[in-house]
């Protein structure tokens, strides 16, 4: 249920004083229903429990929609490219990180970026959104680090994200209602930096700390209660 619909509810009407929500959890599934494993489009809910109603179910208050493209490991020609096109047309912006069943050469010429290891899993980040009802808090930036520490593999996976657009905060309807030029995540505070010659995109590998770094760094997040006033 979403927290707009969950506000509304009789049990939360007759109740006094505010709701306090804590302990969010992701909530994943694909939304691919096409028969080719290589490349599929995913959504994380983030799903959070009314401290004060025990037996409630969980309430929807943002989610993280993202593609996972699996590279070829024999090199054979994937057109990676050209199916990001039928999945979502914010996919399209990730095309030229892609050769064919590939990432584009010039990303392994730098050493602070795969080091020269092979990537044969890809998170692309087509948006991430919390409900505008919310009080202020990390949460958002804490949800994409667990969907990159959940759906990635430990030495050999990337992570993308368009900079300028990692979408604003506001209320939760559809992921893909999300409206351009609004202030992303820090990225900085996800661990994601400057893709070497794409500068209109972030990333980084996990072969290195700095994913694991910024997640434990936003670990708090689930500790904190967020307390808003019914609707």
């Amino acid at each position: 249920m979403y927290l707009a619909d969950y506000l509304q509810t009789s049990a939360v009407l007759q109740r006094d004083g505010h709701v306090s929500l804590a302990s969010p959890s992701l909530h994943l599934e694909t939304l691919d229903q096409s028969t080719t494993s290589w490349c599929r489009d995913w959504r994380a809910e983030v799903r959070m429990h009314d401290l004060h109603a025990s037996a409630a179910a969980p309430v929807t208050v943002g989610a993280v929609d993202f593609v996972i493209v699996q590279l070829s490991e024999d090199g054979h020609h994937r057109p990676i490219a050209d199916h990001l096109t039928t999945l979502d047309v914010r996919a399209t912006r990730f095309a030229t990180l892609f050769d064919g069943g590939r990432l584009e050469a010039g990303l392994d010429e730098h050493d602070d970026f795969f080091d020269g290891m092979p990537m044969y899993s890809v998170l692309l980040l087509l948006g991430v959104v919390v409900d505008d009802l919310l009080p202020p808090s990390r949460l958002r930036e804490w949800a994409l680090a667990e969907v990159c520490h959940t759906m990635l593999p430990t030495t050999s996976g990337v992570a993308f994200a368009p900079a300028d657009d990692g979408g604003g905060r506001r209320r939760l309807v559809a992921v893909d209602q999300m409206s351009r030029g609004n202030h992303g995540p820090d990225w900085d505070s996800v661990g994601l930096t400057t893709v070497p010659g794409h500068p209109s995109m972030v990333g980084r590998a996990t072969l290195f700390t700095h994913l694991d770094t910024a997640r434990s760094a936003l670990g708090e997040v689930t500790n904190e209660v967020l307390t808003l006033g019914r609707r």
